[in-house]
Formats: structure tokens, C-alpha cells, sequence
């Protein structure tokens, strides 16, 4: 993780207009083509959410501005984000889990579980790693294929996390699956030509690396 200077950086203009907006936050949403992402999960027996986790997670990574935090008037450029990601338990509640991100789709797929499991049924919302700069906030809605979605914000000033979601993979006429995929990012840290770009990183992450 690097501090950026300010005194340098061409986009403070713009960061110190938009940390004066009472609702900085803005939403993109896209449809994505996943045709490929299904076929090598059912063929290869992956975990389709961590396989889709795993993507989004380096498609943020590899968009700049989607890996920049501040914190009070300092930013940051943190080098890799990590996810922290929503579970259901058993009763019907959701709870937030964090699994440390690996190129290797069995070693991640393995500490996405294991996060999952830890945090599924726990009596209280874990907000533990809620502090760490290199986060971004995803959730999935298997259940319905929404074309637009928005995020409680919690209104905390240093508060500037990417939020990731999507919802139902659904196969259309022609044979194909795609879904809905939503980026809410802060617009002192980040433009619409950013969040382009992070849809242009996603479709370029084509099949899993695995250590089959």
C-alpha cells in the first residue's frame, strides 16, 4: 500500500469536490456474458460463486481507482483488494465473511468456504475486518435477475469501499448465461470511465487458474 500525494495528484480536484457530497456514491450496472465462466465450472466441478468471486475480486485489482481509500485527508493506493462477501444461514440471515484472495481458484475456493462456514451462523454481523483499507463489499442475490441494485450506506465519513454485486446467471434464447454485474464506487476516488474499465478487466479474465 502507497500514500498518494496530493500535492501531485491530477484528480484532487475532483476528490476534494465530490468528499463534499452528502451522497458521493454512484451506481453502474451492466450485463455480463458468462458463457465461458459456466461451462469450465460445471465441466471442471467448480464452486460458481467462488469461481465469480474470484473474477470480480481481479477485475477490481486491476482497475486503478478501484484501489483507492482514504482515510480522514490522506488516500491510498492499496495493492491488491481482498472480498469481503455475504452469507446466508440457516435462518435465513445474512452475515459477512472475508477470504484472503489466491490466483489459484482451489486455494481460494477452499478459504471462501472455510470463511462461509465460520460466519454463516454466528449470532452477531461481523464487522471485524470492516477496518482493513484493501476491501471491497460483494454480494450476490442468486435469486433474481434485477437490471439495477443499490447499497445501504452507512454514512460514515471515511467510508469509500467498492460495493460488487450481481444477481440470478440466467441461460437466454440463444444458449448463453449472463447476469447482471453492479459496481457502486465512491466519485471522489472514481469516474464512469473507471467503473468501464473495470467491466473491460472483467471480461477479459477468462478461464480460472486452477491447480488441477
Amino acid at each position: 500500500m502507497k500514500e498518494i500525494d496530493l500535492s501531485t495528484w491530477s484528480r484532487r480536484p475532483h476528490y476534494e469536490f465530490f468528499r463534499t457530497f452528502q451522497m458521493p456514491f454512484f451506481d453502474v450496472a451492466a450485463r455480463v456474458d458468462l458463457t465461458e465462466m459456466v461451462e469450465f465450472v460445471r465441466r471442471e466441478d467448480k464452486s460458481l460463486f467462488a469461481t465469480m468471486l474470484q473474477r470480480v475480486t481481479k477485475a477490481a485489482t486491476a482497475t486503478q481507482n478501484l484501489r483507492y481509500r482514504f482515510r480522514g485527508e490522506r488516500v491510498f493506493e492499496v495493492e491488491q483488494c481482498q472480498p469481503s462477501f455475504t452469507v446466508l444461514g440457516d435462518d435465513e440471515t445474512f452475515n459477512y465473511a472475508t477470504a484472503l484472495y489466491d490466483d489459484d481458484l482451489d486455494v481460494f475456493t477452499e478459504r471462501v468456504r472455510q470463511a462461509a462456514e465460520e460466519n454463516r451462523n454466528r449470532p452477531d454481523i461481523n464487522l471485524s475486518e470492516d477496518h482493513r483499507l484493501e476491501l471491497i463489499y460483494v454480494t450476490c442475490m442468486p435469486w433474481l435477475d434485477f437490471q439495477a441494485i443499490t447499497h445501504p450506506i452507512i454514512g460514515d465519513e471515511n467510508d469509500c469501499a467498492p460495493r460488487i454485486a450481481w444477481g440470478k446467471i440466467v441461460e437466454t434464447d440463444q444458449g448463453r448465461w449472463e447476469t447482471t454485474l453492479q459496481v457502486t464506487a465512491h466519485h471522489s476516488l472514481v469516474d464512469g470511465l473507471q467503473v468501464a474499465r473495470f467491466f473491460e478487466a472483467f471480461e477479459k479474465v477468462k478461464t480460472p487458474e486452477s491447480s488441477d
